[in-house]
C-alpha cells in the first residue's frame, strides 16, 4: 500500500476517534471572517456554560434544543479536513463553549500534524484548560468574549443568574494569561454590545481590562436566545 495513502487514512481514523468524542453542532467549511488573514473551517461545540440573552447559536447551548440539535458526523468530518488540509490555513473552534471539552488539547495536536493552524474562540471560564492550550502551544490564536465590566452584577445581567463569583474570577484569569501569551500567539478580545446592556461607561469599564482595544460587535438579532427562551415558554402555556 502506498505510504502516503496509509499515513492519510490514518490521520482520517484519529480524526475520526477525537471529533466523535466532540459533541460538534456545526461545520462551515471555509470562512474568510472567523480567523483574520487566514482560509478556515469552522467547528462548533455543543453546549455552553452561560446563557447570553442575545446569545445566537441557541441550538449548541440550551438543553432543549441541543437534543435536537443535527450532530456533524465525525467521519465525514475529519475526511474532509484531511483531504482538504492544503486548502486551508486553519480551523477554528468555536460554539457553544469549546473548552468544556477535555479531549480539545488531542484535537488541537491532531490538527496541527495537519499542518494547519488552530484558533480558539472561548468566554474565558475554563483558565486552566487555556492555560494548558498556551502552555503546550497547541494554540496559534485566541478570541476571548470580554461580557461586561469584571463585576458580578454586571456580568450576571449579560450572560444569566448561573454565572458565580468563582467563574468571574476564572474569567479575570483568562484575560491575565491572555495579555501575557499575547506576545506569542495572536490574541483578540472582543465584546457584542446590546443597547438595553450596555453603555458607554460600561464599554469603558471593559477596555480598562484589556492593554489593546476591543474589537466591537452589535448583536445580531436575527436568532437570539431570548428569543428560542420566549418560544419555549410559549408553547408550554
Amino acid at each position: 500500500m502506498n505510504s502516503g495513502i496509509s499515513s492519510r487514512r490514518a490521520l482520517v481514523v484519529r480524526g475520526e476517534e477525537l471529533l466523535s468524542a466532540l459533541p460538534v453542532g456545526g461545520m462551515l467549511k471555509q470562512s474568510f471572517v472567523d480567523y483574520p488573514g487566514m482560509i478556515s473551517a469552522v467547528l462548533y461545540t455543543i453546549g455552553c456554560n452561560m446563557r447570553c440573552s442575545y446569545c445566537h447559536n441557541p441550538g449548541l447551548v440550551l438543553p432543549g434544543l441541543i437534543r435536537v440539535q443535527p450532530r456533524v458526523d465525525a467521519s465525514d468530518a475529519a475526511r474532509w479536513i484531511v483531504r482538504n488540509r492544503e486548502l486551508l490555513d486553519a480551523v477554528v473552534l468555536t460554539g457553544g463553549e469549546p473548552t468544556l471539552h477535555s479531549v480539545l488539547p488531542e484535537l488541537c495536536a491532531w490538527l496541527h500534524e495537519l499542518g494547519v493552524k488552530v484558533k480558539l474562540d472561548t468566554n474565558g471560564t475554563s483558565p486552566g484548560m487555556l492555560g494548558a492550550l498556551l502552555a503546550s502551544g497547541a494554540i496559534d490564536a485566541v478570541a476571548m468574549d470580554v461580557k461586561a465590566p469584571l463585576e458580578l452584577e454586571c456580568y450576571r445581567k449579560v450572560v444569566g443568574a448561573r454565572f458565580s463569583s468563582g467563574m468571574l474570577e476564572a474569567v479575570a484569569e483568562s484575560i491575565h494569561l491572555l495579555c501575557r501569551a499575547s506576545r506569542h500567539v495572536g490574541v483578540e478580545f472582543r465584546s457584542t454590545l446590546s443597547t438595553t446592556l450596555h453603555d458607554r461607561e460600561a464599554i469603558a469599564a471593559m477596555q480598562s481590562l484589556v492593554p489593546f482595544p476591543l474589537k466591537l460587535q452589535k448583536v445580531r438579532d436575527e436568532v437570539m436566545l431570548q428569543k428560542e427562551l420566549e418560544k419555549i415558554i410559549a408553547a408550554r402555556n
